[in-house]
C-alpha cells in the first residue's frame, strides 16, 4: 500500500499530540470532510513524531509525503473517538509501533490499524 499526504511533526511531551493532531484533522476535515480522511503516525523519535492525513480515496493536492505501507501484519482496534488515549495505552502495552492508521466517523467511532516488527 502507498500512503500519500500531507505530514507534519509532533511533540510527544505531555501527551500534547493528541490536542495538535486533534487540531490538524480539524483542519483538514473542514476542508475534505472526516469520513473521506485518514491518518497515518511514523516515524516515531525520542519526543516527536510525524503524523500525515490523506484521502481515503484519491490524493490530497499538494501532498507533501508518500511511504509505502506493509502489506501484511496489521492489528486491528475499534472504538469511541473520545477514549482514544485509552485504546491507545492497551495498543501501546504490546510495544513500540512502525505504523498507526487511522480513521473516525462522525458518530463518535474511531478504528485504529497497527503494525510492529
Amino acid at each position: 500500500m502507498i500512503f500519500k499526504g500531507i505530514s507534519r511533526d509532533f511533540s510527544l511531551l505531555g501527551e500534547e499530540q493528541y490536542d495538535t493532531i486533534g487540531a490538524f484533522w480539524d483542519e483538514m476535515s473542514a476542508i475534505y470532510g472526516l469520513e473521506n480522511l485518514i491518518g497515518l503516525g511514523y516515524n516515531w523519535r525520542g519526543t516527536s513524531m510525524s503524523y500525515a492525513i490523506g484521502l481515503r480515496s484519491g490524493e490530497i493536492p499538494f501532498s507533501n509525503t508518500s511511504l509505502i505501507l506493509p502489506d501484511d501484519g496489521w492489528e486491528s482496534a475499534l472504538g469511541i473517538t473520545e477514549n482514544l488515549k485509552e485504546i491507545y495505552d492497551k495498543i501501546y502495552t504490546g510495544g513500540r509501533l512502525d505504523f498507526e492508521i487511522e480513521v473516525f466517523y462522525e458518530d463518535g467511532r474511531c478504528e485504529i490499524k497497527y503494525h510492529r516488527k
